[in-house]
């Protein structure tokens, strides 16, 4: 698809000349969005990824973290009230922070 936007927009510009390259929209790359359920179904069987953290978004999604047992695969989604998820982010060797506290220990 994306290759097809650029010769699109290739094919537009030198039909209408130089004049229209100030006018040639930017291409923003699609953001992978499908059924929360089916996208953590396969998440579990592909990368043996489980929900490990999430935290509620500005605009009313989830944002939630999946990683896999042994912390070599993780994936981020942004999960919409309506149950649509899009992947954020993925990539390899997640590592948990320590949350620091403060204020002396208990």
């Amino acid at each position: 698809m994306l290759g097809r936007m650029l010769a699109l927009t290739f094919l537009g510009t030198t039909i209408a000349g130089p004049a229209s390259l100030a006018q040639v929209p930017t291409v923003q790359p699609a953001i992978p969005c499908h059924d929360y359920k089916e996208i953590a179904r396969q998440l579990g069987n592909r990368y043996e990824e489980a929900p490990v953290s999430l935290g509620m978004q500005s605009n009313g999604n989830v944002l939630q973290v999946f990683a896999s047992k042994d912390k070599e695969s993780w994936t981020i989604l942004s999960v919409s009230p309506e149950g649509t998820g899009c992947i954020l982010a993925a990539g390899r060797r997640w590592e948990d922070m320590p949350i620091e506290r403060d204020g002396p220990e208990a």
